[in-house]
């Protein structure tokens, strides 16, 4: 009988431990819950100031804090295409405080660059595929081409002539790898580690032509400091009505610039559905459509299963520019 009830007051003391140790931890995890939705949310871009990341971070950065109750911090962590900035993401802790703008790149850098420390398919959740805009080609102003196929006799004249992209992989370069593969061009291609750099290379004269998106270009444009030559879409730009489009010379040849939110893969469910709730608001905002319709830009505010589809098309279409020799691999 003693042993009995030894045994039961033992039996009784453990389960008071282990509730105990349960109620702890449970209080620890709420605790750092409540803790990491009052920080302020760290949103990487991985490319320098001045292209389409950038611009799209600073369109949304203050709508989507207020929306998430949390100030976002905007940092620039620009080179190897975007896969510097997407590292530091995979090692962030996924509690919803870092986050990061993804490019085009994001789909093709597993294929260009070696040694990437992340899986790009399974490292990542991607949230919203936020906005596109369209590719435009463009030459330095001096070029003496007036039009696509000015453009493409002059570069068959001149084997070797430089174009600049915002990166290996980049929509810009895919574009000039298509167009050189359906006219059996040879050129240089002059990887930056963003757009704007590559812009202000462009409007000095180093490199011959470029493909990036209509927002980075369109000032440009218009002041007359380089000539559009075609634009990467569907139908012709409503900003450029004189401008062709691609296809009208190679058809098919559309691959726009898009940006999208990215995070860690792993964040608690309630703190996952938050973000993409508070983002799909921002975009439906008709001020925030506005300034990006200004800037050439066109709302998507995608679910992530659109995004993750998107990611797989384009990567597709660079791994079959990189079987025909057209991208090299780093």
């Amino acid at each position: 009988m003693w042993k009995k009830l030894k045994s039961l007051e033992t039996k009784m003391k453990l389960n008071r431990r282990t509730f105990g140790a349960l109620s702890i931890a449970s209080c620890i995890g709420v605790t750092n819950t409540i803790y990491a939705q009052s920080m302020p949310v760290r949103l990487l871009v991985p490319f320098a100031p001045g292209g389409a990341v950038d611009q799209t971070a600073r369109i949304i950065s203050n709508a989507l804090g207020e929306k998430l109750g949390q100030p976002i911090v905007v940092e620039n962590r620009p080179g190897a295409g975007g896969s510097l900035a997407a590292a530091e993401l995979v090692r962030a802790k996924p509690d919803g405080t870092t986050l990061m703008l993804a490019l085009d790149t994001q789909a093709g850098n597993h294929q260009t660059i070696k040694g990437l420390r992340y899986d790009t398919f399974k490292s990542f959740d991607y949230l919203n595929l936020l906005v596109t805009t369209p590719q435009i080609l463009v030459v330095r102003h001096d070029l003496p081409v007036k039009n696509f196929e000015g453009l493409i006799a002059y570069l068959k004249a001149h084997p070797g002539a430089t174009y600049g992209t915002s990166g290996i992989a980049s929509a810009g370069h895919v574009n000039s790898a298509q167009m050189a593969l359906a006219r059996q061009l040879k050129t240089t291609h002059v990887p930056y580690k963003g757009a704007a750099p590559m812009i202000v290379d462009l409007l000095g004269g180093h490199i011959d032509f470029a493909f990036a998106g209509v927002s980075v270009l369109l000032q440009h444009i218009q002041s007359g400091k380089v000539r559009a030559i075609a634009v990467g879409s569907s139908k012709r730009s409503a900003l450029l009505p004189d401008i062709p489009t691609l296809s009208e010379f190679i058809p098919g040849l559309e691959y726009p610039t898009w940006v999208g939110l990215a995070a860690p893969i792993g964040m608690p469910s309630d703190v996952r559905s938050k973000i993409i709730k508070a983002t799909q608001e921002v975009l439906r905002d008709p001020d925030i459509v506005k300034r990006f319709s200004e800037n050439a830009f066109d709302v998507v505010n995608s679910t992530p299963e659109v995004f993750t589809a998107r990611l797989k098309k384009d990567s597709n279409i660079l791994g079959e520019l990189i079987r025909q020799k057209v991208v090299s691999i780093d």
